[in-house]
């Protein structure tokens, strides 16, 4: 259940490197996409499936503002969390320092959680998500292994 979650991360990181870095199939760092996908696997995939079933319990039988309540919950808690455990991994693996890491921080997307949270059963939330993740994996992938960019995200808005 958690493989879908390394795949995400791996296709994310293969597309930061050939369609956006255009490293090559010779210069492509498999390490790195490794390392993406392992992480996806072990810590990703679990955690997102967890965080899932307990806005399921926490938000059952609230009618139409659940979904609502959902993503508040899901931006306000598990996005910022997610998103720095991501790029904390990425960052710490690539050398940079405390300061550094502290510098790259951002939420993500909550038009696709409203859908997500609103029409779709639990089961299928983790597939789109993880959709929708291969594109901002792919963004997160090439801004975070950017070694000339120490300054990749702020709270908000990314640049």
């Amino acid at each position: 259940m958690y493989m879908p979650s390394g795949c995400v991360l791996g296709v994310g990181d293969v597309l930061a490197q050939q369609l956006v870095e255009k490293k090559g199939l010779d210069g492509h760092n498999y390490a790195r996409t490794a390392r993406q996908s392992v992480f996806g696997v072990i810590f990703v995939g679990p955690v997102v499936i967890t965080w899932y079933k307990l806005l399921e319990r926490i938000y059952k039988g609230r009618g139409k503002l659940a979904p609502l309540c959902k993503v508040a919950t899901d931006q306000a808690l598990f996005a910022p969390f997610i998103v720095s455990c991501f790029i904390s991994y990425v960052a710490f693996g690539n050398g940079r320092t405390v300061p550094e890491v502290k510098s790259q921080l951002k939420a993500v997307f909550p038009p696709v959680q409203l859908f997500n949270f609103y029409i779709l059963p639990l089961y299928y939330r983790p597939v789109v998500i993880n959709i929708v993740s291969v594109f901002w994996n792919t963004y997160l992938s090439w801004k975070t292994n950017n070694p000339t960019d120490q300054k990749v995200f702020k709270w908000g808005l990314a640049r």
